[in-house]
């Protein structure tokens, strides 16, 4: 009797209300009506999270970008809004994978990453961020990467972070990105 309670408990809890399928649903439908024939388009995630990011120098091994925090990114925290940790993680995942490339070497999986939040609140809703992501070294089929992340204003470091590679991925003849 107990673990029948416990299991009906567990399952009020799992339980999706309506309104909540009905939002699921609609993020669902309009990741589909991004999907055009023969064109490259950003994933759901790439349109939410990464639209925006604006590459302003590349040379091997290193990449500097900007980004204006959207509304979207961020969470409330003390009363304010600032960048919310998820965004902080998605910008060092994919900056740190795309500098691993920008020296020619092959493409490869996400294998590690550490993430130091410095000071989350000084990158609130509409403040530009500096990225600035470099290669810090390959060995075999393993790469390692920093990326600083600092609200271009004020100079405050945001966010700091370690991404680790590794792989030999082919990559494909032409990368093309409408991010």
């Amino acid at each position: 009797m107990a673990e029948s309670k416990t299991t009906a408990a567990a399952e009020e809890q799992l339980r999706v209300s309506d309104e909540d399928g009905a939002r699921v649903d609609a993020l669902d439908r309009s990741a589909s009506a991004m999907q055009r024939e023969g064109e490259v388009v950003p994933s759901f995630f790439e349109g939410f999270a990464l639209q925006g990011i604006r590459v302003d120098a590349i040379h091997p091994g290193r990449i500097l970008c900007s980004f204006t925090v959207p509304a979207r990114l961020t969470s409330s925290s003390t009363n304010r809004q600032q960048l919310a940790v998820g965004a902080v993680v998605a910008l060092v995942d994919e900056i740190g994978s795309a500098v691993s490339v920008s020296d020619g070497k092959q493409l490869k999986v996400s294998v590690d990453m550490s993430v130091a939040l410095v000071d989350l609140a000084a990158a609130a809703s509409g403040d530009t961020l500096r990225i600035t992501a470099r290669t810090l070294g390959h060995k075999g089929f393993y790469s390692g990467t920093h990326v600083l992340i600092v609200n271009a204003a004020t100079g405050q470091v945001v966010a700091e972070g370690r991404h680790s590679l590794f792989g030999k991925l082919k990559p494909p003849s032409i990368i093309k990105s409408n991010i």
